[in-house]
C-alpha cells in the first residue's frame, strides 16, 4: 500500500507541474492536427488519384525542405536570445532582436521566392520531366516564405511561454485547411493547385493569428541600437548545420533500406515507423516547451534542478512506452492486419529508441544555456556517422530488423556520447554574473 501511495503521489505531483500542462497543450494540438491531416489525406488521395497526388507530394516535400533551409536556424536563436533578454528585463535588446531577425527573414524569403519563380520551370521539366509541376513549385516557394514568417511569430509566443496560444494557432490553421479541402471537394474543384492553395491558407492563418497574439510593443517600440548581426549568425549558423545533419539522419534508415532490400521490407518498416509517430512527437514537444525555460538559466544549480525535474516528467513517458511494448502485437494487427505481423518486433524496438530519445533530448537542451549551439551539430554528426555505419553493416544481412536495431543502438551510443560531451562542457562553463551587462558574455 505504501508503494502504491508513493507512486500515486509522484504521479499527481508530476501532472500538476506547469511544464507538464504546457507539454499537454502542445502535444494535444499536434495530436489533433495529425488526425485532421489524416482525414484530409484520405479525401485528397481519393480525389486526385495516384499521378496528381504524386505531383502534390513532390511540391509539398520541396516546400517543407525549402522552409527549413531558408529558416537558417533563426527560430531557435530568437527563442533562446529573446527568452534570456525578457528574463533579464532588457526590453531594448528584446525588441532589437525581434526586429533584426524579422528583417533578415523577409530579405532571405523574398530572394528565395524570386529565384524559385524563375527556376521552377527548370526543376519541373529537367529534373522531374513534368511541366505540370511548374505552378505547384512556384506556390511552394510562397509557402516556404509564409512558413518562415510563421516560425518567427510562433517563436515569439514560445519565448513568452504562451503555449496555450501556440496550441490554438496550430489547430486553427489545420482547421482552416480541413474546411478548405472539404469545400473544394464538395464543389468538385479539388486539384493540385487548389490543394496547394489550401495548404498556403493554413500557413497564412497561422501566421496571422500568431502575429496578433504577439505583444504589440515589439512592433511599436523603436530599437535604439540594431542587434549585432554577427551575434545572430554565429548562433544560427550552428543551428542551421544541425538542421541539415538531422534531416539526413532522420530518414537515412529508410533510404538505405530501400537501396539494399526489396520494397516489401521498406513497407514493413514504414508501418512500424507510422505507429511510432505519436512517440516521435514527444521529443519535439519537449524541445518546444523547454527551450525558453533553459534559455533563462544562469547558474549551475538551475541546470541540475532542471535535470532532476525533467527526469521526473520523462520517467512517466518511459513507463507508458514500456506498456506499449507489451501490447504492440494487437495494435499492429488491429490497424494493419496479419500481413504486417513482422512489423510488431520492429515497432517494439523503435518504441525503445524513442523512449530513450524522450529522456535524453530535454537534457541536451542545456547546451543552449551554456551558449554552445555547436554541440547540437556535433551530436547530430555523431549520430549520423553511427547510423550510417550501422545500417551499412546490418541492413544487407538483416533487412528491416537490422535498420530498427541500428536505430536503437545509435540512439543509445549517440546519447551516451552526447551526455559525456555535455557534462564536460558544463564543467567548464563559467556561470553568468548578474552584475555583468546583459548579453555581453
Amino acid at each position: 500500500m505504501k508503494l502504491l501511495y508513493s507512486i500515486r503521489s509522484w504521479f499527481m505531483e508530476t501532472i500538476r507541474r506547469k511544464a507538464v500542462k504546457h507539454l499537454g497543450f502542445i502535444y494535444s494540438s499536434r495530436a489533433v492536427s495529425a488526425v485532421l491531416r489524416f482525414v484530409v489525406s484520405i479525401i485528397v488521395v481519393r480525389t486526385l488519384g495516384a499521378e496528381s497526388f504524386g505531383v502534390l507530394t513532390i511540391a509539398t516535400v520541396i516546400m517543407g525542405i525549402s522552409a527549413r533551409v531558408i529558416e537558417l536556424g533563426l527560430t531557435t536563436t530568437m527563442v533562446r536570445k529573446l527568452s534570456l533578454h525578457l528574463s533579464e528585463g532588457d526590453d531594448q535588446r528584446a525588441v532589437s532582436i525581434f526586429k533584426r531577425i524579422y528583417t533578415v527573414r523577409i530579405q532571405v524569403s523574398v530572394v528565395f521566392v524570386v529565384l524559385a519563380w524563375f527556376l521552377s520551370p527548370v526543376v519541373a521539366v529537367r529534373v522531374y520531366g513534368n511541366p505540370e509541376l511548374v505552378w505547384p513549385l512556384r506556390m511552394a516557394s510562397f509557402g516556404a516564405l509564409m512558413y518562415n514568417m510563421y516560425y518567427h511569430s510562433e517563436g515569439v509566443l514560445r519565448a513568452y511561454e504562451k503555449f496555450k496560444q501556440v496550441a490554438v494557432v496550430s489547430i486553427a490553421g489545420q482547421a482552416v485547411r480541413t474546411i478548405c479541402v472539404l469545400a473544394l471537394a464538395y464543389f468538385s474543384v479539388l486539384n493540385v493547385e487548389t490543394t496547394m492553395a489550401a495548404n498556403l491558407a493554413q500557413i497564412f492563418i497561422g501566421f496571422l493569428v500568431a502575429s496578433f497574439l504577439i505583444p504589440s510593443r515589439l512592433y511599436r517600440e523603436k530599437s535604439v541600437v540594431s542587434y549585432p548581426l554577427r551575434e545572430i549568425s554565429s548562433y544560427s549558423g550552428w543551428m542551421f548545420l544541425f538542421i541539415v545533419l538531422f534531416m539526413v539522419f532522420d530518414r537515412l534508415d529508410v533510404l538505405m533500406l530501400g537501396y539494399y532490400r526489396a520494397a516489401t521490407q521498406v513497407g514493413i518498416y514504414s508501418v512500424a515507423f507510422i505507429l511510432v509517430k505519436p512517440f516521435e512527437l514527444i521529443p519535439e514537444t519537449f524541445n518546444t516547451v523547454f527551450l525558453p525555460k533553459v534559455s533563462k538559466f544562469k547558474k549551475k544549480f538551475e541546470i541540475f534542478r532542471y535535470f532532476r525535474d525533467t527526469i521526473k516528467v520523462t520517467a512517466l513517458i518511459a513507463v507508458m512506452g514500456l506498456v506499449i511494448i507489451f501490447i504492440a502485437r494487437p495494435i499492429v494487427v488491429t490497424f494493419y492486419g496479419d500481413d504486417f505481423i513482422p512489423s510488431v518486433r520492429l515497432f517494439q524496438i523503435l518504441i525503445g529508441a524513442f523512449v530513450l530519445l524522450t529522456v535524453i533530448n530535454p537534457i541536451n537542451l542545456v547546451a543552449h544555456t551554456i551558449n554552445k549551439p555547436q554541440l547540437f551539430s556535433l551530436m547530430a554528426a555523431i549520430n549520423l556517422i553511427l547510423n550510417f555505419t550501422g545500417n551499412l553493416i546490418f541492413i544487407p544481412p538483416y533487412g528491416a530488423l537490422g535498420a530498427a536495431i541500428v536505430t536503437l543502438i545509435s540512439r543509445v551510443l549517440g546519447g551516451l556520447i552526447g551526455l559525456l560531451i555535455l557534462k564536460f562542457s558544463i564543467s567548464r562553463w563559467v556561470e553568468v554574473d548578474d552584475t555583468e551587462i546583459p548579453g555581453e558574455n
